[in-house]
């Protein structure tokens, strides 16, 4: 494991147990200062087409922000995992209960190909994170699944995080995208460069 990994490994750790400690209400109030400041972001109002993600327990909730895309009109992009391939492709979802369980335990929507999803300029990819820098990398789950996405296709990419979990500076390489912005429940940073 080379030195970057290893420094990744340990700060997922503490992100994790980070996260474990902050109090339910704490993140139920978060989370909706997080939807609302997406909601509002000019990246969000221009775009046609949001990719974004089913949250996990450990994440910055994201109901209120896939419920606002539907109601919006917006075409609602969610990812399935290929784990044998380390990749990840995006497909329609019409409603919340479409969503079935898919690889890692994770929500999916149906993946017909009638429903595949190709990024555009007006897309929107809401990117889930443990923790972000001041320069627009990003702290993910270890997996590369967005780094990788990020790689092939030309998107606006907005992080969501908690304002607890930005840190100076992150251990990143050649692997690592940056993020167009990050939003957290006190403020949004916009990356240039």
């Amino acid at each position: 494991m080379n030195s970057i990994t290893a420094q990744k490994k340990e700060l997922r750790a503490a992100m994790m147990q980070q996260r474990r400690a902050m109090s339910f209400a704490f993140r139920r109030e978060a989370d909706r200062a997080i939807a609302e400041a997406v909601l509002r972001h000019p990246a969000y109002r221009a775009a046609k087409q949001v990719l974004a993600y089913v949250s996990m327990p450990h994440e910055v909730g994201t109901r209120a922000i896939l419920e606002a895309v539907l109601a919006d009109g917006k075409t609602l992009g969610l990812p399935v995992c290929e784990p044998e391939t380390c990749t990840m492709l995006f497909y329609r979802l019409d409603a919340l209960s479409e969503l079935t369980a898919g690889a890692y335990r994770i929500p999916v929507p149906p993946a017909s190909p009638e429903r595949l999803l190709v990024p555009s300029e007006d897309t929107l990819m809401i990117v889930p994170m443990l923790a972000f820098d001041g320069q627009g990398y990003r702290l993910g789950a270890g997996g590369g699944y967005y780094d990788r996405f990020l790689a092939a296709h030309s998107v606006q990419a907005v992080g969501i995080c908690y304002a607890d979990c930005r840190m100076t500076q992150l251990p990143h390489d050649n692997n690592d995208r940056k993020l167009a912005s990050c939003v957290t429940e006190q403020k949004t940073e916009d990356f240039y460069g």
